[in-house]
């Protein structure tokens, strides 16, 4: 399904990622009404390119988006929520990136601090599709064995060991880095041991790109 493109501006507004239905009943109601929701929003007036394409997987699409300017992203949004393409698609997981686009820098920060936190949590660590959007798709994590873990090794890790508590965080600190990417670091006391955490966040809803935690030798114990 190929849309109409422009050349590049400096005020465009873009999003790409996946539609990712759960089953056949969910693609079906994709199907049905994709046609409806492709024509209506390639006629905003904003609306440079849109394409949602069927991947090699039934039950996955691919989105891209270009909008003139947050305003008629924005615009766009609205109508969505309201439409039958919105409402027929609302529990349909989305994994989306969004650039181009101003946000308030405390409501990224704050975004990213609320999924570093269900990320902690055990009870979301035992479910691998509590965890999954959670993650980027090339997310890394360095442990604090100095082990790299790819996506479905933390995924796994996580369903093996999700820990009896979510541990206390201390000594936040924060710094969005980009648009829309935030660094998080902080200190958590963690089962008995304590180790210091820097996470990377982007997108909204935000995703973990890169994670490492460092051991905090115990006080009183050299250390560089």
């Amino acid at each position: 399904m190929t849309s109409r493109s422009t050349p590049l501006r400096e005020t465009e507004v873009t999003l790409s990622g996946e539609l990712r239905c759960a089953d056949e009943a969910e693609a079906a109601r994709v199907r049905a009404h994709l046609p409806a929701h492709l024509a209506l929003t390639r006629a905003e007036p904003g609306c440079l390119a849109f394409d949602v394409d069927p991947t090699d997987d039934p039950l996955v699409w691919r989105v891209e988006e270009r909008f003139a300017d947050e305003a008629a992203f924005d615009a766009h949004q609205r109508r969505v929520a309201a439409s039958a393409w919105g409402t027929a698609t609302a529990g349909i997981d989305r994994r989306y990136e969004i650039r181009g686009r101003s946000r308030d820098a405390a409501a990224l920060v704050a975004a990213a601090w609320a999924a570093e936190q269900r990320l902690l949590d055990p009870v979301v660590r035992r479910n691998p599709a509590e965890v999954e959007p959670l993650l980027s798709e090339d997310v890394v994590e360095i442990g604090q064995s100095g082990r790299r873990f790819t996506r479905d090794d933390i995924l796994a890790a996580l369903h093996a060991d999700p820990g009896a508590s979510a541990g206390e965080i201390g000594e936040r600190s924060s710094r969005v880095v980009a648009p829309d990417t935030v660094l998080l670091d902080y200190v958590l006391a963690f089962e008995g041991r304590v180790s210091r955490r820097s996470s990377l966040w982007r997108g909204v809803p935000p995703r973990l790109v890169f994670h490492q935690g460092t051991p905090v030798p115990p006080r009183g114990r050299a250390g560089t």
